[in-house]
């Protein structure tokens, strides 16, 4: 701001300027080097002046550009250094330009403190810095609160935060400031646990902690007194024993030689004294080590079963007991024996062999006999054998061993009559006649021999062209579903399958055979129960089409033709004409086929035969052929696992198991059905074929055995 003194000062000055008069100028004249010289003299006066006022310039300029800085510590302290550019204290604050200082400030009991300070651009700054206290000391007493006479021998380990930092008595150091946990362990003691503050600035703290016993007072005696006492397999005096166990359980025994370890499991208590009766130690008993001939001979002593020979018995001394051995075959021994305390003795007895006669009769003389693995010699012979169990084995190159067990029964003789069998016949035996699949269908086991001719001669009344005669022999065994697939059977494979109805009369009953099925289904349906049963899939598959059989495979499959026509046809060397004989119409029961109970559904029927049944029956209905099979002619016509062909000619060649071609485009259909009433119909031999499901076709399931 503009001082009012010195406007008026200006103003006086001009008025008298003005009252002057004009001053004319005098010619110019040089001067001289002398009058120049005087003219530069500075007077000492001058440059103070000038410099005071500078140095005034400075402070007023350090005064409105330096920075209000407060500067505190916790705790506070008043020994604080600020070094580095130029500042100054006034008051409780530091007048300090901007820029980076170093401050040291030091306080009893913390580390000294070293700081940066930065002031900025702000007018009030107020630093703020915190002393971090030295560490603490610590030192650790225990006293003993059972015994306090041994508190001063007394000593442990001191953990904090869970480290071992050292022992008690000790002056524990450089402990940082702030709550620890501190654990006291000391030997025979339960570990003490408590927290505490650690006031640090290099004070000493101290800390008593009284600890308690994990032991108790135990006292035990023995009768006699000196014997050693252990505990847990460690020595831990002799009796009377008067002194203390830890807390827990302990395994006691007393041993004194000449008499027998006492044992005894006790618990402890810490501080709950334990007081045990006398213990009465016993005698050492006396060892009999036992051995007898033959070996391997059952022995009782007094009653009790101790084992086979060899073996050590431990027998209470100086009384009577009672061995008695005995073994099959031989004759029992008994002996009373006494020992005396701490004596060892050996005894062998020799047991007298009980003897029976045995005879071997084989269906072969050259066969070889052996009994309990030792050859004997040829089959056909009479042996004398020990009354016991024994393995007789009779062998011949070939056949199967035969292999049974005798026991000889002294002076009555036994005769073991041998069969010997072939591999062949023993292969035969072990496979099942009869086999139950997992959705319930029974399988029965077929081995047929010789040839038989297919097909129909061509003078034969309703006989069809592709009925060629041929001669055929099956070789391989198989199973043949005596029953067709019932409806209720092949849900399980496909749950929302429906067998229809034909004018209202149901083909869907659970037990009826399953329809409306094509080929390839009843196929599907023989592989998925192979796989139930982790049989190798006869069916070839690639992308859900069939494109082949595995003819090694022994899984389901749907019957060849041949295996079906030597089924149903083949009897005492003859083929059949019709299921129940050579003439129509059909016998009483002998199926279910077109007639006059589906008379209102059908065309050409049998009019004077009558099953009952309009379409389906039950499968089982009707009496099984002389094989055991049912519905082979009549309720549903059956797929075949062939594919359709017709042969020209009759062949001189037998076809050995056939299983049809190797393509074609449709399968072949065997049978009749409910469907069908005419001559050639029900004529055994009639074929059909086709793929697409029908409602008076269905399957029966076969497999080979191998």
């Amino acid at each position: 701001m503009n001082n009012p003194d010195n406007q008026d000062s200006n103003l006086n000055n001009q008025e008298n300027l003005n009252n002057l008069d004009i001053i004319q100028p005098t010619a110019f004249a040089p001067a001289d080097g002398q009058q120049a010289k005087k003219s530069l003299n500075i007077k000492p006066a001058s440059i103070i002046i000038g410099s005071l006022l500078l140095l005034g310039a400075i402070v007023v300029w350090f005064i409105f550009t330096a920075k209000s800085v407060v500067v505190q510590t916790n705790p506070q302290t008043a020994h604080i250094t600020i070094s580095g550019g130029v500042k100054f204290k006034i008051a409780d604050h530091y007048l300090m330009r901007e820029g980076s200082y170093q401050l040291t400030a030091q306080l009893p009991g913390y580390y000294p403190l070293k700081q940066t300070v930065n002031v900025n651009e702000e007018q009030n700054q107020t630093k703020q810095y915190d002393f971090e206290k030295l560490p603490g000391r610590l030192t650790v007493s225990i006293n003993a609160e059972v015994n306090p006479e041994l508190t001063d021998k007394l000593t442990g380990k001191v953990w904090i935060d869970d480290k071992l930092v050292g022992n008690t008595g000790e002056e524990l150091k450089l402990i940082k400031p702030g709550g620890h946990k501190i654990k006291i362990e000391a030997e025979r003691y339960f570990a003490h646990i408590e927290v505490i503050t650690i006031e640090g600035k290099d004070q000493h703290q101290d800390l008593a902690v009284t600890l308690k016993p994990a032991w108790a007072k135990v006292t035990l005696n023995s009768d006699p007194q000196g014997s050693q006492l252990n505990s847990n397999e460690q020595s831990v005096g002799v009796t009377p024993f008067n002194g203390t166990l830890l807390q827990g359980s302990h395994d006691l025994s007393l041993s004194m030689p000449g008499y027998k370890t006492w044992q005894k499991t006790i618990t402890v208590a810490a501080g709950i004294p334990v007081e045990m009766p006398t213990v009465y130690l016993e005698k050492i008993d006396g060892r009999l080590l036992l051995s007898a001939s033959p070996k391997g001979v059952s022995v009782t002593l007094d009653g009790n079963y101790q084992g086979k020979t060899p073996l050590e018995l431990v027998l209470t001394a100086n009384q009577p007991h009672q061995l008695t051995l005995f073994k099959d075959g031989y004759k029992q021994s008994q002996q009373s024996i006494t020992l005396p305390s701490g004596e060892s003795r050996k005894l062998n007895v020799k047991l007298q062999a009980k003897l029976g006669q045995v005879t071997i009769r084989s269906n072969f003389d050259d066969a070889l006999l052996y009994i309990d693995d030792r050859l004997m010699g040829r089959a056909n012979q009479s042996v004398t054998l020990t009354t016991k169990r024994h393995t007789v084995v009779v062998k011949k190159d070939g056949y199967v061993d035969y292999q049974t067990t005798v026991m000889p029964q002294g002076d009555l003789e036994q005769v073991v009559a041998v069969r010997l069998k072939t591999l062949e016949q023993a292969k035969w035996e072990k496979i099942k006649p009869q086999i139950v699949t997992k959705v319930g269908a029974t399988l029965k086991l077929f081995k047929p021999e010789g040839v038989f001719r297919m097909g129909a001669s061509r003078r034969e009344q309703g006989r069809r062209a592709n009925e060629t005669a041929r001669r055929v022999m099956l070789k391989r065994p198989f199973y043949l579903g005596i029953k067709e697939i019932s409806n209720v059977e092949f849900r399980q494979y496909l749950k929302l399958h429906s067998s229809g109805h034909v004018k209202g009369n149901s083909l869907n009953n659970d037990n009826h055979p399953v329809v409306n099925i094509s080929w390839k289904q009843a196929a599907l349906f023989c592989n998925w129960l192979s796989e139930q049963e982790r049989l190798p899939l006869f069916y070839q598959l690639e992308e859900d089409e069939i494109v082949g059989i595995n003819e090694q495979s022994n899984g389901y499959r749907l019957p060849t033709e041949a295996e079906w026509a030597w089924s149903t046809r083949y009897k005492n060397g003859a083929m059949l004409k019709y299921s129940w004989g050579n003439q129509l119409p059909p016998s009483p029961g002998s199926g279910n086929f077109a007639d006059r109970s589906g008379a209102a559904i059908l065309g050409f029927i049998q009019a004077t035969y009558n099953d009952k049944y309009a379409v389906t029956a039950p499968v089982g209905s009707f009496g099984a052929n002389d094989r055991g099979l049912y519905d082979l002619s009549g309720n549903v016509a059956e797929w075949m696992t062939d594919f359709y062909e017709i042969k020209t000619g009759m062949s001189s060649k037998i076809e050995k198991d056939p299983l049809g071609a190797a393509s074609g485009d449709y399968h072949v259909i065997r049978g009749a059905s409910w469907a069908h009433g005419t001559m050639t119909q029900l004529r055994l031999s009639y074929r059909d074929y086709g793929n697409d499901p029908r409602n008076d076709v269905g399957f029966r399931i076969a497999r080979f055995v191998e």
